[in-house]
């Protein structure tokens, strides 16, 4: 049903794409923190 097997070149070429999403992941996290610390220093945070 499934072949499952070692490629190496199959592996360098899927080394970019995986790298590219390893990026936007990492994007995306520094966005949401940079909005919460934003949002807590425009609220004021803790009373």
């Amino acid at each position: 049903m499934f072949n499952f097997s070692w490629n190496p070149d199959a592996f360098a070429v899927s080394l970019p794409i995986a790298a590219k999403g390893m990026i936007g992941i990492f994007a995306v996290i520094c966005a949401v923190w940079g909005f919460a610390a934003l949002l807590n220093r425009v609220t004021g945070g803790r009373s």
